[in-house]
């Protein structure tokens, strides 16, 4: 009874628009999202996939089966702009229920290419904690763009950001695993490109 529930409730969202499932209203910027400035280094084009407006789903690691499970039925929003002149990358976070949930918060990372260190340093800004983390990104021996926490510390993840075709791309969270130590996949937040034409 649960799973026909369950299934019942996801083609019923399914069947309506994705905006309906997202947020509530003016959230998308489906419009200019700027440019880089013509003196950024080839680095600065590590975060380009997130320019844009993507709708998010939450697909959570099967330990059973060692693959990712059905998405979740409800969407996130992100979207990323080029600011401070084509120096910086801004990009905003709609959680679920945004707009019309108390509960439902967003945020925004100022994320600014560091060439001395070559890393990114990011603020992220979140309605929910107003709370400020200092954040790093970078790409690492393995080839992923990786993400970690600077400030305050925070819980023991391993994250990076990838990407494929279509414009599709995801965020990957890991965790320890507390008997064995070794890092398991958890949470991927997958981006679609969100539909722009009705807006």
């Amino acid at each position: 009874m649960k799973v026909a529930i369950f299934s019942l409730a996801f083609a019923v969202l399914a069947s309506t628009s994705a905006h309906a499932q997202v947020v509530g209203e003016g959230v998308r910027w489906c419009g200019d999202y700027g440019s880089p400035a013509e003196d950024m280094p080839e680095e600065f084009g590590q975060f380009a996939f997130m320019i844009g407006d993507f709708d998010v789903q939450f697909l959570d690691w099967n330990v059973e089966t060692e693959s990712w499970g059905e998405p979740r039925p409800y969407f996130a929003h992100w979207n990323g702009r080029y600011g401070m002149g084509g120096r910086a990358i801004i990009d905003e976070w709609y959680a679920p229920g945004f707009g019309y949930r108390e509960t439902s918060g967003a945020g925004v990372n100022i994320r600014i290419w560091d060439a001395d260190e070559g890393i990114w340093k990011t603020a992220w800004h979140n309605t929910a904690s107003n709370q400020v983390l200092d954040l790093r990104q970078q790409v690492l021996e393995d080839g992923r763009l990786h993400l970690w926490q600077v400030y305050p510390e925070g819980s023991d993840r391993n994250i990076w950001f990838e990407t494929y075709e279509n414009g599709e791309w995801a965020r990957i969270t890991q965790a320890r695993d507390e008997d064995s130590g070794e890092w398991v996949n958890s949470v991927s937040l997958y981006a679609r490109p969100a539909d722009c034409g009705t807006e």
